[in-house]
């Protein structure tokens, strides 16, 4: 069963377009500290374990205290002004990071960067879903997702030019330069806002409020596919947080780069790769729901994923650099176009009226599972392989067949499950 929206076109892209903007400019303030935190340590004299709740629990803490009470807000009130809330709530953490005077402080602010953040992607995916219908939402999905990829980029790269031209220019006042460039950062968030002030969404559609007990009965009676669903996002966004935490490191071990040069070639292919894969994926579903396949979602993704173990293994196995490359670019590109499936096939599942707390629940689930297991279970191991030199690589090996078939076997179940419902 699908939900369908009926708004213009073309106010339905300028709405994602400038939900995609609010996105990116989520995601250069999230990573901006990982500049500076060298100098954040100098100057309040931190240890590593400050460096580490500051950048990630301080944020992570209050986005999953958050995320689901937003949700519910989000199926309740006026979803643009949630997300606009939230955007003015974290633009002042971010500046409150600039003008910290203490550790605690900081820690304060990058709390309250992470509450604003937790209303934008359940308000925003329910918005899109709203504005584009099930057979036209992949498109503006995988854009709103490749915006965030493009965020970090833009935070990496663009905040490193500018923390330099900081450093080496000067600026006319007593700021230090890490200070200055959070505080710079902010023009960013100013155009962002501006540009989502001047879009409109479309009206909510009759009775689309309910109250929260629909949540319990709409899931119940769905549990298996969803739960399915569940299963293949959580493969595929597992998959890519594994590749990004430890791709640099194999790249330093196995092929004798500095940390420097692995950064320098990992970036770019993340930044054009990841986008690249997400817009294909948003249009392989769209094309697939446009020929009427039910389950598109999950096909889609299961599919991807099938690619990406074979690319991750050419990665895992390559003998030369060059080889090595190629498999990195193929496996993110493949692991970027799972990355709206997930998103997509949830809103389809779910009724307008809870879809809000259907996707706080649903994002929260998959960043505790990628994010507290993915990472950490490689590394042990790595540990267990006591090979220093392939080791790891042998264990990303592992997991991209281990969590890639369970992500692959689920998402198979989800598309049958799917069918089977219509």
């Amino acid at each position: 069963m699908t939900f369908q929206a009926t708004a213009s076109g073309r106010a339905s892209w300028c709405l994602a377009l400038s939900l995609a903007s609010v996105h990116l400019v989520s995601s250069v303030d999230r990573h901006i500290p990982t500049l500076v935190l060298s100098a954040i340590q100098l100057e309040f004299s931190l240890t590593d374990t400050d460096l580490g709740f500051l950048h990630g629990t301080a944020y992570v803490l209050f986005y999953a205290i958050a995320i689901v009470p937003v949700g519910i807000l989000a199926d309740r009130y006026d979803r643009r002004r949630i997300v606009m809330g939230g955007l003015i709530i974290w633009t002042i953490g971010t500046a409150a990071c600039g003008l910290s005077q203490s550790y605690t402080q900081l820690v304060a602010a990058r709390m309250v960067v992470g509450l604003g953040q937790a209303a934008l992607v359940p308000t925003a995916i329910s918005l899109i879903a709203e504005s584009f219908g099930s057979r036209r939402m992949g498109r503006p999905i995988a854009i709103f997702t490749a915006a965030a990829t493009l965020g970090r980029g833009v935070a990496l790269f663009g905040g490193g030019v500018l923390l330099a031209w900081i450093i080496n220019r000067g600026i006319p006042s007593a700021l230090a330069p890490w200070r200055a460039l959070f505080l710079l950062s902010l023009v960013l968030n100013l155009i962002a806002l501006a540009w989502y002030f001047t879009t409109r969404a479309g009206p909510r559609a009759p009775g689309e409020v309910a109250p929260t007990r629909d949540l319990a009965r709409a899931v119940a009676a769905r549990w298996p596919v969803y739960l399915a669903y569940f299963g293949g996002a959580a493969a595929s966004i597992t998959l890519v947080q594994i590749i990004a935490a430890w791709t640099p490191t194999i790249l330093v071990r196995s092929f004798g780069l500095t940390a420097s040069e692995s950064g320098l070639l990992f970036g770019p292919i993340v930044l054009s790769f990841g986008p690249a894969g997400n817009l294909v994926g948003g249009w392989v579903v769209d094309s697939l729901e446009r020929r009427g396949v039910t389950g598109a979602p999950a096909l889609a993704n299961a599919l991807s994923l099938i690619a990406a173990i074979g690319a991750g293994s050419i990665l895992c196995s390559a003998q030369t650099l060059p080889i090595a490359v190629t498999g990195l670019m193929a496996t993110t590109f493949f692991l970027g176009m799972t990355t709206p499936t997930g998103l997509v096939g949830i809103q389809n599942l779910t009724p307008p009226a809870i879809r809000g707390r259907v996707t706080a629940l649903f994002v929260l689930c998959v960043t505790l599972v990628s994010l507290g297991a993915g990472p950490v279970v490689v590394g042990w191991l790595s540990d267990q392989f006591h090979d220093g030199v392939n080791g790891l690589r042998l264990a990303v090996l592992v997991a991209f067949w281990g969590v890639g078939c369970l992500g692959v076997l689920s998402s198979a179940a989800a598309n049958r499950l799917d069918r089977t419902a219509v």
